[in-house]
């Protein structure tokens, strides 16, 4: 599905205003229409290796900061790269978040060009893990555990000197059973105190930071203001990586200055001037992408079960979807999911639903709700995710907790219990919303449910979009 996909007023996010070039058989396409490329056009590739402008590595209580300044040449690649590696200052096993990967480290990620902001993400990191989970089990084993650090792939567990018995499944990094009951990431992937100089070095997709730019490249040679990347980054302590059960606890993790650059991918096309001719056609060109908007509310486990009605503004804006979280953020380092965790109705031992409190979930904007009556079932939440946001590779239990015997091994992974780390921890909430523009009133979640003791903050991202024109190298954006 289309992540991009907007309600029926709303303008197409992946079309470009610009024109192709009239002529025989050598015709200019469109160079922001990827599609529009025919697959043996001339292309050349420049690669720059960009050092911050600004580097602020944070202490224990305040953020860090990095910018990075794009030069204004050729198309920006959309899956340009950006490295980072992580020095711990004690424990041998620090690893990152299985969902996210080298990305927790990152808390907002904003894209600008002169003083205009295109993409602005607070909490992207818990974005990100929703979004991560639309990635098959067999990309995130052998793809992106060597590049992003994100490795949740399942396989089943076999019982000890059998290779067909199995009691449940858990995290599979094809790394063998390290003891009696546990197992571990590969250790390469380790951020281990003791070898600074081993520590790994791990990257981030520009295009997962900025949604702009999956569907959009940036035309940097017409664009006469500076392009820049700023990101911020969580404290050094308790956040930036996951620590082995029984570990020591609250020690600094800093970034490594040396190893942190921006991999810039500068795309010219054609062999002669077809970019020139392509910029003096388009004097003006509008793009049309998507933003996210974070709301947050804080929670109890009683206020969810008495019923929650929160508003989450974005008047006058067309959304095309929402995106829901409640989490418990008193889980930290000492933890498989950290604080990215969405926490699902529980469930008895026999797999039936709590009956403190009933599940109930709407959507209510326009003076009408969104679906005729209150969602009361994990299988239908799902299904309106998928819908939303596309199949996620997940399981049942860890989606709603729904299992009885067969699921999540017991087995530990990095010294934590997996049927407790993993159950019921990836229960995203996502609509589809199919009214138009939203009125003066805005948004109200409605949602009731039991939910685990620890819950005490709901987030919500709100897809909202938006309209960039680029005219005669200046950039103008606005809601649309």
């Amino acid at each position: 599905m289309n992540d991009t996909e907007s309600p029926q007023d709303a303008p197409p996010p992946t079309k470009s205003s610009a024109t192709p070039i009239p002529g025989s058989a050598d015709d200019v396409p469109d160079f922001l229409m990827l599609e529009q490329i025919p697959v043996n056009y001339v292309q050349q590739i420049e690669t720059d290796l960009l050092e911050p402008v600004v580097f602020n590595q944070g202490t224990a209580t305040t953020d860090g900061f990095c910018r990075f300044t794009l030069q204004n040449k050729g198309f920006l690649h959309s899956h340009s790269k950006l490295f980072v590696a992580l020095k711990a200052t004690t424990n041998e096993s620090n690893f990152p978040m299985p969902h996210v990967g080298v990305g927790q480290i990152v808390k907002k990620a904003v894209l600008k060009i002169g003083n205009k902001t295109i993409n602005e993400i607070d909490s992207w990191r818990h974005l990100h893990s929703v979004k991560s989970a639309m990635i098959a089990n067999e990309v995130q084993l052998e793809r992106e555990t060597y590049m992003t650090g994100r490795y949740v792939n399942h396989d089943f567990v076999y019982t000890d000197g059998s290779r067909f018995e199995s009691a449940g499944y858990g995290l599979s990094t094809n790394v063998e059973k390290f003891d009696a009951t546990g197992y571990e990431v590969p250790s390469w992937l380790l951020t281990d105190a003791s070898k600074p100089e081993e520590a790994p070095s791990l990257q981030i997709d520009l295009s997962d930071l900025f949604p702009f730019l999956k569907v959009h490249q940036l035309p940097l040679y017409m664009i006469s203001e500076p392009i820049n990347i700023e990101l911020t980054f969580f404290p050094t302590v308790g956040e930036r990586i996951q620590i082995e059960s029984g570990k020591t606890g609250s020690q600094p993790c800093e970034i490594v200055r040396d190893d942190l650059k921006f991999c810039a991918d500068y795309i010219y096309y054609g062999a002669t001037d077809e970019m020139a001719r392509y910029a003096d056609r388009n004097k003006e060109m509008n793009f049309s992408f998507v933003d996210y908007r974070l709301v947050e509310h804080s929670t109890t486990q009683t206020a969810v079960r008495e019923s929650v009605v929160r508003n989450l503004g974005m008047a006058n804006r067309l959304v095309p979807r929402i995106i829901s979280i409640a989490s418990d953020t008193s889980k930290g380092e000492a933890s498989l999911l950290g604080d990215c965790n969405a926490l699902s109705q529980l469930y008895d031992s026999d797999g039936k639903p709590s009956t403190t409190a009933p599940l109930r979930y709407n959507v209510k904007y326009n003076d009408r709700f969104e679906y005729t009556t209150a969602i009361d079932s994990m299988s239908r939440l799902f299904s309106q995710f998928t819908h939303a946001e596309g199949v996620p590779f997940l399981t049942r239990q860890e989606f709603s907790g729904e299992s009885k015997a067969g699921g999540l091994t017991t087995a530990e992974f990095q010294g934590y219990a997996q049927s407790t780390e993993l159950d019921a921890k990836f229960g995203y909430l996502a609509t589809k919303l199919t009214n138009g523009r939203v009125g003066q009133r805005g948004i109200d979640l409605h949602l009731s449910a039991d939910l685990p003791a620890g819950v005490n903050l709901m987030r919500s991202f709100c897809e909202y979009v938006r309209v960039a024109t680029l005219r005669d190298g200046m950039f103008e954006i606005y809601n649309a």
